[in-house]
């Protein structure tokens, strides 16, 4: 009998020496001159497809009824992987199989369950500080990215923010998000068709010309706005005030198909404006303002709000333990205090020549006006770091005196005068140079000077950028910036003002990094071996603690982290988290962006920024899920400062109501965390902390600030028991929910799964502790984006 004979047409078979193919299904048998011929369909990725074989080729396969009763069986571990391949997608509804680095908490996961499956997606997220808007936002992209539900989504969030959120992305999401103005520009009329993950500065995409060219690219699938409160409409009497924010939203929510806000502060105490916001989501939802306080169940449509009183992790922990701030103030030396005076008198002056107080000042004199807020910022940090930006102030006074005279702008008339000034200017300049790189570098020659010359003279040929509408509302992500302190100015003698200073300035430690010392020796007294961290804003002051603490510790006992790449990050400051490693880690603000630290308990902030809300970032980097003991956070405060005196208004303020509303911690005798991040939030859209200290530095009058700092704490509070009114019949987080979601499958599942399976097909899994190599087998090479190799794969999200 013929193979031929056995192959019957609806006959299950494989094919010889064809593996990949699987199994087929006969569809017919043909005959031709004496031969046959085996026609077989397959399906492979969805399609069907059509092969011809001879008989001799194709062998039949038992259906289950046939390999019963014949007593065949597949083996288990096969139909144990199947079955487990079927079963994890379905069964990962609770992310615990998701490839985030991010630790995720119950609520976020509800939280992105909950938007990813409603069929509107319009809303506000309205979480409080601290709860991870910005992990929800990555979350809910990233599963919308993966079903297939969309591809094109933009963020616009505040011009200081855009790296942070694209770093978030890529580090703990791998989703690579490009940066409008920074990586592409609109020159090209298809740009907005090339690029379909784009974070864009608020203050640049509402620019007519811009939102033109955007409004004419492809729609959106998701549009998120950050710090959505500030998309606002008043009302004043009959007159409504609509700011551009606004109207820039009111554009784009016709071109896309899902709108998120974010905000941890939607309410400003003024329900117009609450309201104003909700009808960008939904303008159907309330007829009125009055309305929505009649119906405030409906809110529960567009937002939703949890606060860190009511999450919990899996077991039904409290997710935040206690803290404790402590100020740690210290006396000014005599040179200190004298430097401090000189400098101050050298800031009012910039400030008068800045205009400030005006009504109205020019690009030059706001660049100004930013040149002596960067310096009166610095001068509570370090002797480093305020001596390097006289420094750099300096070099560019005389590069621009230069420059003059090259350009024939200048008084002197003979020409040998004028050459003998160019080359005094830069013999001085070489000076300058030679003491500002050589912490960085070492000693540098004449010709490494003169290239930094050369460049520091074409920089300020340019245009400066002080044209560009400042965002003040936002968290400053880079608080030096060269451009801003090259700016000119109009204060006379300013190089010999700022040449005095600078020789005022001691190169050794402070009486602030005494304070420092001693405050660790007290705490190692007490456990030898207590991790700390130590914050500030600049990097030079970073390089100063580090090269001074090295005096008195060992070198490699001390770790630094700055700005740039999760990965650098977490390279450069692992010894911190080994158990015998590092002891220190010295970290500038941008640099603690993104970096969990909750096994050390112990914090200073070297220097404070001025925004309370950037010192709390800066807290939740230890004080955070994870952390087991009370936090302990040291603030470095000079007294007889003006930040001094700022600060210790701000805190009382907040004190006295905390007090008065019984919002204060029982066992620390503090504001509760939770007041004290939701009231500060609240406070940082309606005070303006630069000005705020520009006007103690130049009036002194402190009656005035103690006035606005008090008057912007009762709005502040006002809009939280407003938003806490409105939010109260929203759904609250509710742990049973999640565990109703979530899976049964752990990482530690799926790497078994992954080493049998792999191994079952023919490739190798080859762990190294809790990292693997895996080389792919030839089965699963045929799908797209299938390496043949993967190195350090990880199944851990730690």
């Amino acid at each position: 009998m013929t193979n031929s004979m056995i192959i019957k047409e609806n006959t299950r078979v494989k094919v010889k020496y064809r593996p990949e193919l699987g199994a087929g299904e006969v569809i017919r048998v043909c005959e031709g001159g004496g031969e046959y011929t085996v026609d077989v369909a397959f399906e492979q990725d969805g399609k069907r497809i059509l092969e011809t074989f001879p008989p001799e080729m194709v062998e039949p396969i038992d259906d289950i009824f046939q390999k019963f009763e014949k007593g065949i069986s597949d083996k288990p571990v096969d139909f144990f992987l199947k079955q487990l391949a079927y079963q994890f997608p379905v069964e990962n509804s609770g992310g615990e199989l998701s490839n985030s680095k991010a630790d995720l908490l119950p609520h976020q996961i509800l939280l992105t369950h909950q938007v990813v499956e409603t069929r509107r997606r319009r809303l506000l997220i309205a979480d409080e500080v601290g709860l991870g808007k910005t992990i929800e936002t990555g979350m809910i992209i990233r599963e919308l990215l993966s079903r297939r539900d969309a591809d094109r989504a933009l963020i616009v969030c505040p011009a200081g923010l855009t790296v942070n959120w694209r770093n978030e992305l890529k580090d703990c999401f791998r989703i690579y998000f490009d940066i409008f103005g920074l990586d592409f520009s609109d020159a090209n009329p298809h740009a907005w068709e090339r690029h379909n993950l784009v974070i864009a500065s608020i203050d640049t995409i509402k620019k007519p010309a811009r939102l033109e060219k955007l409004m004419k690219g492809p729609e959106w699938d998701i549009i998120v706005f950050d710090e959505a409160h500030h998309l606002t409409r008043k009302k004043y009497g009959e007159k409504i005030e609509v700011t551009q924010n606004y109207r820039l939203a009111e554009k784009l929510k016709g071109i896309t198909r899902d709108m998120l806000f974010l905000s941890a502060t939607p309410h400003q105490g003024d329900g117009y404006q609450f309201w104003s916001l909700i009808q960008l989501l939904d303008d159907q939802l309330f007829e009125n303002p009055e309305a929505m306080l009649d119906h405030r169940g409906l809110l529960g449509r567009v937002m939703i709000r949890r606060t860190k009183r009511e999450v919990t992790d899996v077991e039904g922990n409290p997710i935040f333990m206690r803290r404790k701030v402590h100020s740690q103030k210290f006396s000014l030396s005599i040179r200190e205090q004298r430097f401090y005076e000189k400098l101050t008198e050298y800031l009012k002056e910039g400030y008068n020549a800045a205009g400030v107080g005006s009504d109205k000042t020019t690009k030059q004199q706001r660049a100004v006006g930013f040149v002596m807020a960067i310096f009166q910022k610095i001068m509570s940090s370090s002797p480093r770091a305020i001596k390097q930006a006289l420094r750099r102030r300096l070099l560019a006074i005389y590069a621009r005196r230069q420059m003059a005279m090259e350009g024939g702008l200048h008084n002197l008339t003979a020409r040998e005068d004028i050459s003998k000034q160019i080359v005094k200017y830069q013999e001085e300049m070489r000076k300058i140079v030679f003491e500002l790189l050589s912490y960085e570098r070492g000693a540098i020659d004449y010709t490494d000077a003169d290239a930094y010359i050369a460049r520091l003279k074409q920089q300020l040929k340019k245009r400066p950028k002080f044209d560009e509408e400042i965002t003040h509302w936002a968290l400053d992500a880079q608080e030096i910036s060269d451009d801003i302190i090259d700016a000119p100015a109009n204060i006379p003698n300013e190089d010999q003002k700022v040449k005095e200073l600078i020789g005022l300035v001691d190169d050794g430690p402070d009486r602030k990094f005494d304070t420092l010392v001693r405050a660790i020796e007290q705490i190692r007294r007490e456990n030898e071996k207590e991790k700390i961290v130590i914050f500030t804003q600049y990097l030079e002051t970073l390089y100063f603690l580090k090269e001074e603490l090295s005096k008195y510790y060992s070198n490699d006992k001390i770790a630094i982290i700055k700005g740039g790449p999760l990965e650098d990050k977490i390279a450069s400051c692992e010894s911190f988290w080994n158990e015998n490693g590092a002891q220190f880690l010295i970290s500038t603000s941008a640099g603690g962006e993104g970096i969990n630290l909750q096994i050390c308990r112990i914090l200073f902030n070297y220097d404070l920024p001025w925004n309370p809300m950037a010192v709390e970032q800066r807290i939740g980097r230890i004080h955070r899920y994870g952390q087991t003991d009370t936090a302990q956070v040291y603030n470095l405060i000079a007294e007889g400062t003006i930040e001094e005196d700022v600060y210790s208004i701000l805190e009382q303020k907040l004190f006295e109501i905390a007090k008065t509303i019984g919002r204060i911690d029982n066992v620390t005798g503090e504001v509760t965390e939770d007041f004290r991040s939701e009231i500060l939030g609240f406070l940082g859209s309606s005070l303006n902390y630069n000005d705020l200290y520009k006007e103690a530095l130049i009036n002194k009058n402190y009656k005035r600030t103690e006035e606005e700092i008090a008057e912007a704490l009762r709005q502040a509070k006002e809009s939280s028991n407003a938003l806490r009114q409105l939010a109260q019949d929203l759904k609250t987080f509710n742990l049973e929910s999640y565990i109703e979601l979530k899976g049964r499958y752990t990482l530690e599942d799926l790497k078994i799964f992954c080493e049998k399976a792999i191994i079952r097909l023919g490739g190798s899994f080859v762990p190294s502790g809790e990292i693997v190599n895996i080389v792919v087998p030839s089965a699963l090479k045929k799908y797209a984006g299938i390496s043949s190799h993967y190195e350090n794969v990880t199944f851990s999200s730690k």
